[in-house]
């Protein structure tokens, strides 16, 4: 089973509000965990290699300044529709 558009489209959604939380500095962190624990819970079936790009780069995002947090987070949404 692949991933259906419209979870892709809620996904890039969950992504751009991180960005806004980052922006609006407020509980970003809370919210891409979240994001995060709900990638973790994927099926090995739509863990391609996107996904694992996906994961490390949002991982990555805690550490980043703003300026590579929005190209990040930016990336991170053209990679979900590879997934």
């Amino acid at each position: 089973m692949t991933l259906t558009e419209e979870y892709r489209n809620k996904l890039k959604n969950r992504l751009f509000g991180l960005l806004c939380e980052y922006e609006k500095n407020r509980e970003w962190r809370r919210y891409l965990d979240a994001i995060l624990i709900e990638l973790y819970g994927f099926d090995k079936e739509n863990q391609n290699a996107a996904y694992f790009h996906l994961v490390h780069n949002l991982s990555s995002c805690r550490f980043l300044s703003y300026e590579f947090f929005r190209s990040t987070i930016f990336d991170c949404m053209s990679l979900v529709e590879k997934l």
